[in-house]
């Protein structure tokens, strides 16, 4: 299990790193892009979080699930339906 979480604050410190360094480097980064990122982190940050607490405790939260899942999910979807239509008015002009 040490392992386990030890891969996983590595994996986070790499991405965040990596983030930084583009950055500072490069053209900024979008507003939507950003949402979107920060939309999917948060999913996989409590997947990984109910998945280690179920396995400990053996208690589930079925309800939360739902509420993350839903809210952050419906996120991504309408961020890619504003990107979608954005991209349709550039191509009608």
């Amino acid at each position: 299990m040490a392992y386990f979480l030890g891969g996983v604050g590595t994996g986070i410190l790499i991405m965040l790193g990596i983030m930084w360094w583009n950055i500072g480097r490069h053209k900024r980064i979008r507003s939507l892009t950003k949402y979107v990122v920060f939309s999917i982190s948060v999913l996989i940050v409590y997947v990984i979080a109910e998945m280690i607490v179920s396995t400990v405790t053996g208690v589930s939260h079925p309800d939360l699930t739902t509420l993350i899942g839903s809210t952050f999910g419906g996120e991504i979807l309408f961020c890619a339906l504003i990107k979608i239509f954005k991209l349709k008015e550039e191509n009608n002009e």
